[in-house]
């Protein structure tokens, strides 16, 4: 049953990156200059990997995506695997192991995904350079997926806040709706005094993930440390 959950991620994955490149009837690097060189294979790789990172929209990335399909058959293997399982790793189910995804993943890939701390070492830890120390010690706003279930003390500049009804929501690295920020949910406290945005906060609790976005939930906002 796992198995066939896993790979019905990745089915999704795939068939979301192709729907992209059909619907996108744009080229990158075309000319009708004679003199004109296109770019190579790795270039465009590289920069399609750091739009893929910056979930940059701008469809920039989606035409690198159109170019690699039609010059750069490998390189494009590897831009759709690490895609598609960056996109599972920040999801609801976290990141798989390492050798697990090597399985499904070409092996270029897969050192993408160590190296960004998207897939795990296969002992539950994430296979993810040392982080940024933070204020009091603890892990950085972006590294709290990847330990959820977990205790740890959080760390992150506010990015925006938000209320409904009696609860507060406070983003920390990015705003609300990127799912890829991390919030403090502090439930039943009415407001809060303002909070300069870019100030670091950090809180500890054990990270839950909900609709994929990582949180730490309070009752008490006196569990919130602030550095300006």
């Amino acid at each position: 049953m796992v198995e066939t959950l896993r790979t019905g991620r990745w089915i999704v994955a795939v068939v979301v990156v192709t729907s992209i490149l059909l619907l996108t009837g744009c080229g990158y690097g075309s000319s009708s200059s004679a003199s004109y060189q296109a770019p190579d294979c790795d270039g465009v790789l590289a920069s399609a990997l750091q739009g893929v990172r910056a979930d940059d929209t701008s469809g920039d990335t989606d035409s690198k995506f159109q170019w690699l399909t039609e010059n750069c058959s490998q390189e494009f293997e590897i831009l759709v695997d690490y895609t598609s399982a960056r996109a599972s790793a920040q999801g609801q189910f976290g990141p798989d192991a390492c050798d697990e995804l090597s399985q499904y993943l070409v092996p270029e890939a897969i050192d993408l995904l160590r190296a960004d701390g998207l897939c795990t070492s296969g002992t539950g830890a994430v296979a993810a350079p040392a982080p940024a120390e933070q204020p009091g010690g603890g892990v950085a706003w972006n590294e709290a997926a990847g330990l959820a279930g977990t205790e740890q003390r959080v760390c992150g500049p506010l990015a925006g806040d938000g209320y409904s009804e009696d609860d507060v929501f406070l983003n920390l690295g990015l705003d609300y709706p990127d799912p890829g920020r991390f919030q403090i949910v502090v439930w039943d406290v009415g407001g809060l005094e303002p909070i300069a945005y870019g100030s670091t906060l950090c809180t500890s609790g054990v990270i839950t993930l909900y609709n994929g976005v990582a949180q730490i939930e309070l009752e008490d906002p006196g569990l919130i440390a602030i550095y300006e």
